[in-house]
């Protein structure tokens, strides 16, 4: 008999988050979900939790064989969510990550909800690992102010600081027996997908134009459920860009341009 699997979800009451739960619990799993809003029957568990606050994090109570984490929870680019931005797409993510890993079991998987916005990660990596340097002591509105980040660069910044904290960790991960992986998608049609567009602009019209539509929460749920499975074993350090095409065809054209 197969044992059921137990499932921490971050962000499961809307969006991927919640996709991603109703898929699990299709599966049969046993699914845990750490939101500040009621995810609702669905979940077997409701933590009520504001992951801004890290030492909450911290005090949560130690949660019994976890054999995926999925950290889906985050913020939009909205003006004056900057520091919030920053500490509940990244900084909480991995602090929740340390805080359960001792829970995780061998075989177990990590995955990350990035972005495409991360997807520039390499060529602001010297920005990305000052931020990743920082610690929880450490004032994130200094930290603003010497980068000069508005909510845009806050949040193209902590989905490039999540991919790449991802990449940094696989070797000590595997030798825990655990994966890690992360899915970058373009625009998904969730309550949030207008402060995308209005906060991006003409960079969110084009991805659309250039996709046709915008995805679904549970076409990015699908490629999250097939990361957290036996099936994806020999799959870690992966960035999966789920995004209809959108990032071959802008790296296609960039690279034709230039021939």
């Amino acid at each position: 008999m197969t044992r059921q699997r137990h499932i921490v979800l971050t962000g499961g009451a809307s969006g991927i988050g919640a996709a991603a739960l109703a898929l699990f619990k299709a599966d049969g799993d046993r699914v845990t979900v750490i939101d500040r809003n009621d995810p609702g029957p669905s979940a077997d568990r409701w933590i009520n939790a504001d992951l801004s606050d890290l030492a909450s994090i911290a005090a949560l109570e130690s949660l019994s064989r976890i054999d995926v984490l999925v950290n889906a929870a985050g913020l939009p680019p909205r003006p004056g969510l900057e520091w919030t931005i920053l500490r509940v797409n990244t900084q909480a993510l991995i602090a929740l990550t340390e805080h359960l890993l001792p829970h995780l079991t061998p075989g177990g998987a990590i995955v990350n909800m990035a972005s495409k916005a991360g997807g520039k990660w390499r060529e602001n990596l010297a920005q990305v690992q000052r931020f990743l340097a920082l610690d929880a002591s450490h004032d994130l509105d200094a930290f603003l102010k010497e980068e000069a980040i508005d909510p845009v660069r806050a949040y193209d910044l902590s989905k490039e600081a999540v991919i790449a904290w991802g990449l940094s960790n696989i070797e000590r991960f595997r030798d825990l027996g655990l994966r890690i992986n992360s899915v970058s998608p373009a625009a998904v049609d969730t309550p949030i997908l207008e402060d995308f567009m209005t906060a991006f602009g003409a960079r969110a019209t084009r991805s659309v134009d250039l996709t046709g539509r915008a995805g679904r929460p549970d076409e990015i749920a699908q490629v999250i459920r097939f990361l957290a499975s036996p099936e994806a074993s020999w799959v870690t350090g992966c960035n999966i860009e789920c995004d209809g095409g959108l990032t071959a065809q802008l790296e296609y054209t960039a690279l034709t341009a230039a021939l």
